[in-house]
């Protein structure tokens, strides 16, 4: 079976992972932190359904969150959105339109309609901001 997370294992890899960041040298975690944050998800939830939270998922949720990460910041930064943490881009019937055809460009955005994106403060502390274009 295939891992399932709940809100609070999620917290605890990313408060974990955001405690550690300094150490991880370019953002990204490795090896050595990835088993230490298995370990402690290990130690902090023994009855979990799913399958067991190794090093290998916890890389996985960790790209998992920096696209969702991602996909929150191309939602406030795209002109006509809003964001609220509490409701995401807070979409109503008359821009459902608009809505759809935005998540048929950025399919990770689309968890984002109506909710916030928990660790987006976290996140923001742990992934670099990436200038793009031709003249940035």
């Amino acid at each position: 079976p295939a891992a399932s997370w709940t809100p609070e294992e999620e917290t605890v890899l990313v408060d974990f992972l955001l405690s550690q960041f300094s150490a991880s040298g370019d953002g990204n975690p490795k090896g050595a932190m990835l088993t230490e944050a298995a370990n402690l998800l290990k130690e902090r939830f023994q009855n979990v359904s799913g399958a067991e939270k190794t090093a290998g998922v916890c890389k996985n949720k960790w790209q998992s969150l920096k696209s969702a990460y991602s996909a929150v910041m191309d939602i406030k930064n795209t002109s006509g959105f809003t964001w609220s943490d509490e409701y995401g881009a807070g979409i109503v019937i008359k821009n459902d339109d608009v809505w759809d055809w935005y998540v048929k460009q950025r399919p990770a955005a689309k968890a984002f309609k109506n909710k916030g994106f928990k660790h987006l403060c976290a996140m923001e502390q742990m992934t670099p901001k990436i200038s793009k274009g031709l003249h940035v």
